[in-house]
């Protein structure tokens, strides 16, 4: 997956990381394993019970994991958001059966509550729809610290003139932007380009290609051919 492959290459021993939309937990705990500190975001109860659960049956990466129940956003706040429990959870979306109201932190309220994100190198964004707040409210602060971040873009939670939005201020702030492309069996940095397919839900496996990859330096097509480990 390519997910991990960017983890194998960026990913530094001793690196802090940003974990938003941390889901389960599969990211942060193979994060874990290297980083000296990994601050993981899920705003959804269900999913973030089930996060405490693979953490407690993680007893050597507990430490390194600094996990809150709550939202990146733009600012401070309170947020509804659906409660499934599945990884399509939606924050800023009503669900009369199943919502919950979640906690939202900026930016500037997690290095407040965590200090150590002042030295962040690595984030990781997958947040079913909230990239488009997200993007333009941590800009200065991504400038600042120049971290890679790989950016989960999901059309289908999102209007086109937001999906337009959102990939200008990419283009804007990443001085280099990749997309993922999977050929001869292995995994190929090119250009982004995004697709603008047309996305009504949202897909049942895993799908890389409206994905983004933001540095600050050019990387090679073949920067992800790492060993596995």
């Amino acid at each position: 997956m390519h997910t991990f492959r960017v983890f194998q290459r960026f990913v530094r021993p001793g690196a802090v990381v940003l974990d938003a939309g941390g889901w389960i937990g599969s990211t942060a705990l193979w994060l874990a394993e290297r980083a000296r500190k990994v601050v993981v975001l899920e705003p959804g109860d269900r999913a973030f019970e089930e996060l405490l659960l693979h953490v407690a049956q993680n007893p050597t990466r507990r430490s390194r994991l600094s996990l809150l129940r709550a939202a990146l956003g733009p600012k401070r706040g309170l947020v509804q958001m659906t409660n499934r429990g599945d990884s399509a959870d939606q924050v800023g979306v009503f669900d009369r059966q199943e919502g919950i109201l979640s906690s939202v932190f900026g930016i500037n309220d997690l290095l407040y509550a965590f200090p150590e994100l002042e030295d962040v190198s690595f984030i990781k964004i997958d947040v079913e729809g909230s990239e488009r707040d997200i993007i333009p409210a941590m800009t200065d602060f991504l400038r600042r610290k120049r971290p890679v971040m790989l950016l989960s873009i999901h059309p289908h939670a999102l209007m086109d003139d937001e999906l337009s939005k959102l990939i200008g201020e990419l283009r804007a702030l990443c001085p280099q932007l990749y997309s993922f492309h999977w050929n001869m069996s292995r995994w190929w940095l090119r250009d982004f380009q995004f697709t603008y397919r047309q996305i009504v839900a949202m897909p049942e496996v895993a799908d890389p290609a409206d994905d983004a990859l933001c540095t600050w330096e050019p990387l090679p097509a073949d920067a992800l051919q790492v060993d596995d480990e």
